[in-house]
């Protein structure tokens, strides 16, 4: 019993490894493109830098990782703060795969 349980479990990395790998699926981003609606209230969609900057394109894990800062704190925008601790993993994982599946703007100037 124990040999098969080593065996399953020496194949959990790889396993892991190809659903990190994969592209993420159409509930998750339906889900991201859902909770984005909040974003868009201060990141403009079309990639403009109003004095908050945008976030389409980014990386899933820069994306992610800048969330936590926010929801340990590290950062300090109330209003970010009270958004990031807002979301759970699922759901932080389904905007940072909305937002980078959104083309990044080629060269946007700052609204005016």
């Amino acid at each position: 019993m124990r040999a098969k349980v080593w065996i399953l479990l020496s194949g959990l990395p790889l396993a892991l490894g190809l659903v990190a790998a994969s592209p993420p699926d159409t509930r998750r981003l339906a889900l991201g493109k859902h909770l984005a609606q909040e974003c868009t209230t201060c990141h403009r969609i079309d990639g403009t830098d109003n004095g908050i900057p945008s976030i389409i394109g980014l990386d899933p894990d820069y994306f992610a990782g800048t969330i936590g800062f926010y929801q340990r704190g590290e950062r300090s925008n109330q209003a970010m703060m009270s958004v990031a601790q807002s979301l759970d993993d699922e759901q932080v994982a389904a905007l940072a795969a909305y937002y980078a599946s959104l083309p990044k703007p080629k060269a946007v100037k700052k609204a005016p």
